[in-house]
């Protein structure tokens, strides 16, 4: 009888998923919020053409240690699967007080992680209003 063999190997640290207080979600979503206002007067059409998907507001949301930044949608077509569905477009990884890890969803349905270490959310910012890639697309 054929026995296989087993081995051991190093790995890397876990990652740590800290996840952040209250009153620090609340600081990180106010922050955000004026940006997320400047991307809704953007982005958010008067009168969008209803045959197709149109988009209906932009915000921000926490689930566990991660920060969403959200797009809405509308559908009035015949053919519709839902009424209004959302689509997250930007994530940010809660490190620790000041520091995230940035990710973006692609059109592959993955997230991506922009660079591999933390950020501030100042350089975040900035990053996000340099490149439109992480920009509603409205």
């Amino acid at each position: 009888m054929k026995v296989s063999k087993g081995f051991w190997s190093i790995s890397g640290p876990k990652s740590i998923n800290v996840k952040p207080s209250e009153n620090v979600k609340i600081e990180i979503k106010q922050y955000f919020q004026p940006l997320i206002e400047d991307f809704k007067s953007q982005c958010i059409m008067k009168n969008p053409n209803k045959e197709f998907n149109y988009l209906i507001d932009i915000y921000s949301k926490w689930n566990r240690n991660y920060f969403y930044f959200c797009e809405k949608y509308k559908s009035e077509s015949e053919n519709r699967l839902s009424d209004e569905f959302e689509v997250k477009f930007l994530r940010l990884k809660f490190i620790e007080k000041n520091l995230f890890e940035l990710s973006y969803f692609r059109h592959t349905g993955q997230w991506q992680t922009v660079i591999p270490f933390a950020m501030t959310l100042e350089e975040i910012k900035e990053m996000i209003l340099s490149n439109p890639v992480f920009q509603p697309i409205g």
